[in-house]
């Protein structure tokens, strides 16, 4: 079974635990997976020790949010330390930026006729990273909409009426902590997030993959994609972005990165140069 590098858990929008996370991906065969949080790293403790007790190999991961120019992009973050000061820095800023926005879009909810609580909204996190999802699920929840996905669609997702913009650091920012913190820094889901034509640019900033083998990249996007990560010398990784049974339209192994792809990515991983301490 392929390996699975793009999961997330409850540490943020997950709907799942990272042990639990981490024994699904034993039962159906996926030895090496990345719980890769939305800016948290907090369930990283947990799967490495689930995946220690239950023979799976688990990397640690982070996804982080940028912007450039007014366009959203995702970078992931492989083989972080996951306490590096720097990075948690980051992350703990990015936890106060989260929260704010949700108390505004629980305001401007409200004020359009759609009421819930912020304590709703939290209640939902289970202590992690809170972030739209939480507060698509209350709106479900409530009545307001029948699904998480028509939450998006039609109140909260970008260039929709209740849409709450979230200041985020700039792409060069996002690959400078996660290269710090010793991680590789791989661009997410480039073709359902519109970003290929930024991939050289940001080669200049230090990116080093691309998730050509995103779970909702079509064939001639995925062969598109390795083709530029070869032409560049990037690494390729691929996941299924899964956040739970039922959430989205991925399920865990989604992706289908080949046990051959993997070691690729190992060996590239071994071959980066390291930070200085």
């Amino acid at each position: 079974m392929p390996a699975d590098l793009h999961i997330h858990s409850t540490a943020s929008d997950g709907t799942v635990a990272p042990a639990s996370i981490v024994a699904m991906a034993r039962d159906l065969g996926i030895w090496t997976v990345a719980v890769s949080d939305h800016d948290s790293v907090d369930g990283i403790p947990e799967a490495l020790e689930a995946g220690s007790s239950l023979g799976v190999t688990v990397i640690p991961a982070v996804e982080l949010s940028a912007e450039t120019d007014g366009r959203s992009v995702h970078i992931l973050g492989y083989f972080i330390d996951h306490k590096n000061p720097g990075l948690l820095a980051h992350l703990g800023s990015l936890r106060e930026t989260r929260l704010t926005r949700a108390r505004e879009l629980v305001r401007v909810l409200a004020d359009g006729g759609y009421p819930i609580s912020l304590e709703q909204v939290l209640a939902r996190t289970s202590g992690g990273s809170v972030g739209r999802a939480h507060v698509a699920r209350v709106l479900v929840d409530e009545g307001h909409v029948p699904s998480s996905g028509a939450a998006f669609d039609r109140l909260i997702g970008r260039g929709k009426p209740f849409y709450v913009e979230k200041p985020v650091a700039s792409p060069t920012a996002v690959i400078a902590t996660i290269r710090s913190a010793g991680g590789i820094a791989v661009l997410a889901h480039p073709a359902v997030s519109n970003a290929e034509d930024l991939i050289e640019a940001f080669t200049d900033f230090g990116l080093q993959g691309i998730e050509a083998l995103h779970a909702q990249h079509t064939a001639p996007e995925r062969e598109r994609l390795r083709a530029t990560a070869s032409r560049l010398d990037l690494a390729v990784t691929g996941g299924s972005d899964f956040h739970g049974p039922g959430e989205g339209r991925t399920r865990l192994g989604d992706g289908g990165m080949s046990d051959a792809e993997l070691a690729a990515f190992i060996a590239f991983a071994e071959r980066r140069p390291r930070p200085r301490s």
